[in-house]
């Protein structure tokens, strides 16, 4: 039976998730017409995934510990795009590209709403894997 909490937490990932790629949108990121093709190709299988993995899930074909292994990927995945010393778009450079004050504090936002789910995730996921390897 599935673990609400985990199903919750997998739901804002995703929710967060979507917000995050409008927010590419709407800042036009991607500006070039060839970057079209690969953003929806890229897209369309990172939700297709997600659904697949939920149903997987809501099967009993993975568990916690695939959930652990998405929360961890994604968080550094957008730790290194967004969060590191080294990534192109900064929170501050996010607000800054929008001319609303409110619009870039929602957007810079959005990204750690992002990471505080995905961190989430990671952990609770952790944590419902080990207590399952400990019953067994």
């Amino acid at each position: 039976m599935p673990d609400k909490t985990l199903t919750v937490l997998v739901l804002a990932a995703a929710a967060f998730s979507a917000a995050h790629d409008l927010d590419h949108l709407l800042r036009d990121d991607f500006s070039q017409p060839s970057a079209w093709a690969i953003v929806a190709g890229f897209l369309s299988m990172k939700y297709a995934l997600t659904g697949a993995a939920l149903y997987f899930y809501f099967r009993g074909k993975i568990g916690a510990r695939f959930w652990t292994v998405v929360g961890i990927l994604g968080a550094a995945a957008l730790w290194f795009a967004h969060l590191s010393p080294s990534a192109e778009q900064r929170p501050p450079d996010i607000y800054a590209a929008y001319g609303s004050p409110i619009a870039g504090f929602i957007a810079w936002g959005l990204v750690y709403a992002l990471m505080l789910s995905l961190v989430s995730l990671a952990l609770y996921g952790g944590w419902r894997a080990f207590r399952a390897a400990e019953r067994m």
